[in-house]
């Protein structure tokens, strides 16, 4: 039975955490910020329009701008609406005692129990607290406020954000056309939206994967496949195309019988190596001197130069960056060296031998073109957290794929639009890191709650 609060205790909630971090913080955009979200969770609360306050956050969410709020940059209005969110699902759950919801799917939340005792032993505690308290929110709104609602509604939120992506990508062909096609800016044309274009492919793969299972059932999702798949080809990104390629393989592999599915890699692997397959790939990584970055190479010509790590200094910057992840945590193997460190904290780390123009050799004067953080999702966590939280997020990673291949049947489809979606970036999160990116942590923990816990439609 629920004990209706009285209005006047209500007025004063805001009012108290108002003067509170007017108090304590001369920070008044992000106070004023935080007191506006309360105020904003508690009409959608009492109006009950929390599943059309997470349809306008979806729409948003691509569309968001980076702005300093003096304490801290902000995705604006995404990022807000995540803290508005947040208290919504918090209020949902008291309100609806739904916290077995959380004792039946309790990895992702013990995933992020493990985070804090690398907090407490992190070298810049500030960034990993800021680290952890984003990757909380991720976790809490997108993975246990999609279990909330039903699939049908959470479709909605998918599509939402689909329209609002395609504008985003309008804006960098748009960019494109201005900077007369010339390929050097295809890194940037989609700012301030999507900081690269090798993001917004990772977005683009995961759609493909989602609309072409969704198209077993309904034929209208297969144009939309194949955008997804334009967009994909239109970044140039390496691995997002391949992720297509594997997202692909794993769409045929659904279509034989269950047991097929455990023997059919393993098969074809066997037959691979016998056929040579070993001495090709050796070649392939030793003579390829195709250029990632070469002007008159082509999308698919580019794609082939993953294994070219001999001149590409892509290529050699990521052997750069997982080497140094692996000294990392050779040294803080239990702890690390803090949730979200890594990228103040590898330069020392880096490998002589591996050291190329886009290394970072002062923190201060970053070479042009050389962002990002370790390029690999495991490698940043054992770097960062030590082996518990890789361990925790391997294991869930291992059940989103035994529940994607063994449910999916031609007669029980429901699991494959996500499992596809999610398998692109299995594969992506080998050479780039995207998880502490909004858009894409809310693609990655919807689909896994969709693929874990779906609602009939």
């Amino acid at each position: 039975m629920q004990v209706p609060i009285p209005w006047r205790i209500k007025a004063l909630i805001p009012v108290t955490v108002f003067i509170g971090a007017a108090y304590w913080t001369q920070h008044w955009a992000l106070a004023f910020s935080a007191l506006l979200a309360l105020l904003t969770a508690t009409i959608i609360s009492e109006k009950g329009w929390q599943a059309y306050a997470f349809r306008v956050f979806a729409s948003v969410l691509p569309l968001s701008v980076k702005f300093d709020l003096g304490a801290l940059d902000m995705m604006l209005p995404g990022e807000w609406l995540i803290a508005v969110l947040s208290l919504i699902v918090l209020r949902e759950f008291i309100n609806n005692r739904s916290w077995n919801a959380v004792g039946r799917r309790w990895l992702p939340a013990l995933w992020i129990l493990t985070f804090v005792l690398p907090l407490a032993f992190s070298e810049m505690l500030k960034v990993s607290a800021k680290f952890t308290l984003l990757n909380l929110l991720f976790v809490w709104v997108f993975y246990y406020g999609t279990l909330l609602f039903e699939r049908r509604e959470v479709h909605l939120w998918l599509r939402n954000f689909f329209i609002s992506f395609l504008l985003a990508v309008l804006w960098g062909g748009y960019q494109f056309f201005q900077y007369d096609f010339n390929p050097i800016t295809i890194v940037g044309i989609f700012k301030p939206f999507f900081y690269s274009s090798t993001y917004v492919g990772a977005v683009a793969a995961l759609f493909a994967g989602y609309f072409l299972g969704r198209s077993k059932k309904y034929k209208r999702f297969l144009p939309l496949f194949l955008l997804s798949l334009l967009i994909v080809v239109f970044t140039e990104s390496r691995a997002a195309l391949l992720s297509v390629v594997v997202m692909l393989a794993a769409w045929a592999l659904l279509h034989i019988p269950r047991m097929g599915r455990l023997f059919a890699p393993i098969i074809i692997l066997l037959l691979a190596l016998s056929f040579g397959g070993a001495d090709r790939i050796r070649e392939a990584f030793q003579y390829n001197k195709v250029e990632s970055h070469d002007p008159n190479s082509n999308v698919f010509e580019e794609t082939l130069s993953v294994t070219n790590v001999q001149t590409d200094v892509s290529n050699m910057e990521r052997l750069n960056r997982w080497v140094s992840a692996l000294k990392m945590f050779q040294e803080r193997p239990h702890v690390g060296f803090g949730p979200g460190t890594y990228q103040f904290q590898y330069i020392p780390f880096q490998e002589q031998g591996l050291k190329n123009r886009l290394s970072v050799r002062n923190p201060d004067d970053i070479p042009q073109g050389s962002g990002g953080s370790a390029h690999n999702e495991l490698l940043l966590q054992l770097s960062e957290n030590g082996w518990p939280s890789t361990l925790v997020f391997l294991v869930m990673l291992v059940l989103w794929v035994r529940r994607g291949i063994w449910n999916s049947s031609t007669e029980n489809w429901h699991h494959a639009p996500y499992f596809l979606g999610f398998v692109t970036y299995l594969f992506h999160m080998n050479v780039n890191n995207f998880l502490n990116q909004p858009g894409f942590a809310f693609l990655f923990w919807t689909l896994g709650a969709l693929l874990m816990a779906p609602r009939n439609e």
